[in-house]
């Protein structure tokens, strides 16, 4: 008759695979990981970085939401973000934010890692008005993006000053210093007066290296298709741009766009008019839009959970996983709010219920947002679950191996 025993190791090894594949269900039933979304306001003057620690969707537990950055800073900047436009993550992991008080794009990285770009060294000008060497003006930095060869394009907008200076510039940092104030480290790239003399650029976007360039020109607010076919570093205003979708589109497509953004093939914009989200798919490759299948609306405010409003959208972006997050800005704290929109069914939209989450919202924090205004997604991070899953699964040929002995 065989004798079982108890043996204390195997019960131990055991309840730690246990615990591993419990891990990874569980994992399965929570919400996608992000690296964290950094959110601008306008009344509050700071850059807030939000994390979704435990997984539940939002931002609004105990340690999800910190003050990133503002005039507190030991860079030395004094109030730099007052009015800030626009945020963009780089490739290379820096954030860059227009600000429209200072006329300036500024750099930020947390080199020491404690959750804030505030320590000495950890913040940069990166292109001024009042400092770069070309003397070009910076009126309201509204828009910022990135080409596959690392330089930032800068839009900047008249919007009715004494100056009229529509521009995209495309800087580059050619000495390593850390801006691109220097002489020839920035160029006109496109002159979008060139195009129409009432021109007010917002944003801008690349899918590969052609940008997507959104302008609320009040006679007819459109999106411009840009590419540099000859790699000259200057966009031709006959030959290598074009409109790729205006008011005038058959489709019902709003296009009054302060928030742009793209994914890997699509340009999404959050209308100012009607508060929808398109996805904008040059399908045929004929660099504009103009069928409608390539025209769809994909969110709109009637999916918003209940006790929420939608105010002003000021802005999109787009995550990892397909997911995106937009912007309401209003007086009113139910309409003050930032979405996570998921395409949970895989339908190519986030109109079906539980694809719409409140990430954040004054009505349930009393402070934030107050004037939300810009919005990126920082760099995502493995989370806590899977990087035990995998340690499981690589660890399970010794756990196993071990048992046998035991």
């Amino acid at each position: 008759m065989l004798e079982h025993r108890f043996n204390p190791k195997c019960l131990f090894a055991c309840t730690l695979i246990a615990s591993l594949l419990g891990a990874t269900r569980a994992s399965a039933q929570t919400f996608p990981p992000i690296g964290g979304i950094f959110i601008s306001d306008q009344e509050l003057d700071q850059i807030y970085l939000s994390k979704d620690l435990n997984r539940d969707g939002d931002a609004l537990d105990p340690g999800e939401l910190s003050v990133y950055f503002d005039g507190t800073n030991a860079s030395g900047f004094d109030n730099p973000t007052s009015n800030v436009f626009t945020i963009f993550q780089s490739q290379s992991g820096f954030q860059y934010f227009g600000d429209g008080s200072t006329d300036a794009v500024y750099r930020l990285r947390d080199v020491n890692r404690n959750g804030n770009a505030l320590d000495a060294g950890e913040a940069t000008l990166w292109f001024s008005a009042t400092d770069n060497a070309n003397g070009f003006v910076l009126n309201t930095p509204n828009g910022l993006a990135e080409d596959s060869s690392g330089s930032i394009y800068i839009v900047t907008a008249g919007a009715g000053s004494t100056t009229d200076a529509n521009f995209v510039y495309r800087t580059q940092d050619l000495n390593s210093d850390g801006d691109a104030n220097d002489l020839d480290e920035a160029s006109i790239w496109l002159d979008l007066t060139s195009l129409d003399s009432n021109s007010s650029p917002f944003e801008i976007a690349f899918i590969d290296d052609v940008a997507f360039i959104a302008d609320t020109a009040d006679a007819n607010p459109r999106v411009y298709r840009a590419e540099d076919r000859n790699n000259d570093n200057v966009i031709d205003p006959l030959t290598e741009v074009n409109i790729f979708i205006d008011e005038s589109n058959p489709f019902g497509v709003g296009v009054f766009y302060f928030g742009l953004d793209t994914d890997s093939s699509s340009v999404l914009g959050l209308d100012l008019i009607s508060n929808s989200i398109f996805r904008l798919t040059d399908i045929d490759n004929s660099g504009a839009i103009d069928q409608a299948s390539e025209a769809l609306e994909i969110w709109n405010p009637s999916v918003i959970p209940s006790g929420f409003g939608f105010g002003t959208g000021f802005s999109v972006a787009s995550g990892p996983g397909g997911e995106l997050s937009i912007i309401s800005s209003s007086s009113d704290p139910t309409e003050n709010n930032i979405f996570r929109l998921l395409d949970n069914n895989g339908d190519g939209d986030y109109l079906d219920q539980g694809e719409t989450i409140t990430y954040l919202s004054r009505a349930l924090t009393s402070f934030f947002p107050d004037r939300p205004r810009a919005l990126a997604y920082a760099q995502s991070v493995p989370e806590p679950n899977t990087v035990l899953a995998l340690l499981g699964l690589t660890g399970s040929y010794f756990l196993i191996k071990r048992l046998k002995q035991l």
